[in-house]
């Protein structure tokens, strides 16, 4: 009885759950008082690394990225592994191509927004008079309240603020879907807004990639090991239930029927995985569970017989907005640097009733049109990948109305991307989630 007072269980070990974890030994809780659960044969959660069995590669289940804002992430990485894994570019680049010729968007050492405006001047994918009227929204949404427009789509905001459909669909979309995964007329205006304020418009160093050098897998393996070794019990098992009784939350069952007592649950698992754990009553907005659908991202790899591509990052406006990684070299594989390569496509929806040859082959063509030297080339080896449950759609009247990190329940909390940090749903929101849910833990008394 006493070892279940003083217990905190973290139901899931994907970012969110180890985030936590991690912010719960850094405030004093010992390890031995923390139990992390995980009911899949991996930790990480839905972004993990799995071996091909065909090409032997260590393949992510989707090409993951951050941005220079995402310092969360980063401070975790580098608490928890030896290596963190992410090279940041210097400044923001990406070459972008269209109509047979690139044009690239990227950063000077400027303050924000200006450190945008050269490279958008000279942004060949849209007209003079399209480049102008960039900097209109731009300025719009420094000065908007995001949660004043979350009842509208992005691209209504886009539209009010003289967005024509060509700066839409090659600015503001080719981004904007890679960040929340939604295109332009999908998405909260409020909760794009915020983004872009904080990943883009502040300044060059927010604004910057970084790029997994890592299977991220192996970090997120890597991360759970460390905490296995301050004390923290990693236990494989899913918890079917969250216990309460008129004093709290009091435990978890499991799905062999034994109940884990607990003082403390941090439910950090996906949206629809806690809508079925959360006794009644433990949510004031639960009607956003049940309103929320999620958005797939399909990924592409593909091995060329001989070297196709030479930027580390690049992007087309092919199959709605796709962006192509040279994967042989982020792995520091000298031996398949430009001919392995990482395509991903975000919000995917239209594509799910295609085949996956049928996905390949238009991949291909696209990256051939990118890229001259894949048009005579063969690919030996190719493999689709989906993620259909990548990230919640975050449409018009729900982006903004997302629940905290606190329940109705006394010692029961919630973490995850789709809980409300400010940030999209993303590897950044998922660790800041982890980390607001430890602090509200220690600070209700363990």
């Amino acid at each position: 009885m006493e070892q279940a007072r003083n217990r905190i269980i973290i139901v899931g070990a994907g970012w969110a759950g180890l985030s936590a974890a991690h912010h719960l030994l850094s405030a004093g809780v010992p390890g031995r008082q923390i139990v992390l659960l995980e009911r899949a044969p991996h930790v990480g959660g839905r972004a993990f690394s799995f071996a091909d069995r065909e090409s032997g590669h260590v393949l992510d289940n989707g090409q993951h990225v951050l941005l220079g804002c995402c310092t969360a992430f980063s401070r975790l990485l580098a608490a928890l592994t030896r290596d963190p894994g992410v090279r940041f570019q210097p400044l923001l680049s990406i070459p972008v191509h269209a109509d047979g010729r690139w044009s690239t968007i990227e950063s000077r050492r400027l303050p924000g927004p200006l450190h945008l405006v050269p490279s958008l001047l000279r942004y060949s994918h849209v007209s003079l008079d399209g480049r102008l009227r960039i900097a209109r929204a731009a300025l719009a949404m420094m000065s908007a309240r995001p949660e004043e427009l979350d009842s509208l789509s992005f691209r209504a905001f886009l539209e009010h603020h003289g967005q024509s459909d060509e700066v839409v669909e090659r600015v503001w979309d080719l981004v904007g879907t890679a960040i929340l995964n939604g295109h332009a007329d999908q998405i909260s205006a409020g909760l794009a807004v915020e983004a872009f304020q904080i990943g883009f418009l502040r300044g060059p160093e927010p604004a910057r990639l970084g790029l997994f050098t890592r299977p991220l897998g192996d970090l997120a393996a890597e991360a759970c090991a460390s905490l296995a070794a301050q004390g923290v019990a990693v236990h494989r098992g899913r918890a079917v239930a969250v216990t309460a009784d008129e004093g709290g939350a009091t435990g978890v069952v499991l799905a062999d029927g034994s109940h884990l007592g607990a003082s403390r649950v941090i439910l950090a698992a996906p949206h629809d995985q806690a809508r079925a754990l959360l006794p009644d009553g433990a949510l004031s907005s639960a009607a956003w569970l049940d309103q929320v659908r999620y958005s797939p991202i399909l990924n592409v790899y593909i091995e060329y017989e001989a070297p196709v591509m030479d930027p580390e990052v690049a992007a087309s406006f092919a199959m709605g907005g796709m962006f192509v990684f040279n994967r042989g070299r982020l792995l520091g594989d000298a031996e398949r640097d430009g001919r392995l390569l990482s395509i991903s496509v975000s919000a995917a929806d239209r594509y799910r009733a295609w085949d996956a040859d049928e996905i390949a082959r238009t991949v291909e063509r696209a990256v051939a049109d990118m890229f001259p030297a894949a048009r005579g080339t063969p690919a030996v080896w190719r493999k689709v990948v989906w993620q259909p449950k990548a990230t919640f759609l975050a449409q018009p009247g729900l982006g903004m109305r997302r629940p905290g990190v606190r329940s109705r329940l006394r010692g029961l909390y919630l973490a995850g991307d789709w809980v409300d940090t400010g940030w999209p749903a993303c590897l950044e929101g998922a660790v800041r989630s982890g980390e607001m849910a430890a602090a509200a833990a220690v600070e209700d008394g363990l």
